[in-house]
């Protein structure tokens, strides 16, 4: 039989329970989230990688373009394309378009690098959330069971409870009963 001051601690329980049940299912989904989104950003970061070595190969194309246009106009004004400052101009022109495309993949290794790291902290925080997952059950059932042992001890239920779970009419009969004529006839 229950005591009547163990149904709040029962009733918090049952109620912590229903709450860290719910908690932990929120947490879940959160983490499959973060998770999915971590999956998300990796895929960014190969895009990134891979758009800078196509964008870099491209301003290489760029320059050599460039300087096949340089050479047609040098060549077209009567001047000779392999020596003096026509070969420096076309020398630089080739230094400045190897730097652009090296720019762009450093770009992009940094954009791919932002993108790591953020899914690197979602992955973290779906384990976090997965941790937490794990003992939010215990601990509303818990803070519960507490919150419903401090209800009755508001309400004076636990003094019975703790003081021989009698209370006093219980005590006030068994006084009767022991002072009943069989008890006395015995030790007479």
């Amino acid at each position: 039989m229950c005591s009547p001051a163990l149904i709040p601690v029962a009733i918090g329980a049952g109620a912590g329970l229903l709450q860290g049940s719910s908690q932990a299912s929120q947490m879940r989904s959160q983490a499959a989230d973060l998770q999915r989104n971590a999956a998300y950003l990796n895929q960014a970061a190969n895009d990134a990688r891979a758009r800078g070595l196509v964008d870099a190969d491209n301003q290489r194309v760029q320059t050599q373009q460039l300087i096949g246009t340089q050479r047609a106009a040098q060549a077209a004004s009567g001047g000779v394309v392999d020596e003096g400052s026509n070969a420096l101009i076309q020398q630089d022109t080739a230094q400045y378009g190897e730097l652009d495309a090296m720019i762009i993949s450093n770009n992009a290794a940094r954009e791919a690098y932002g993108y790591e790291v953020q899914a690197d902290s979602a992955l973290r925080n779906a384990k976090t959330l997965k941790k937490n997952a794990k003992t939010a059950v215990i601990s509303s059932v818990l803070g519960g069971a507490v919150g419903g042992l401090g209800n009755s001890y508001a309400s004076g239920a636990l003094g019975n409870l703790f003081s021989g779970g009698l209370g006093s009419g219980t005590k006030a009969a068994l006084s009767t009963n022991l002072n009943a004529p069989m008890f006395s006839q015995a030790y007479a």
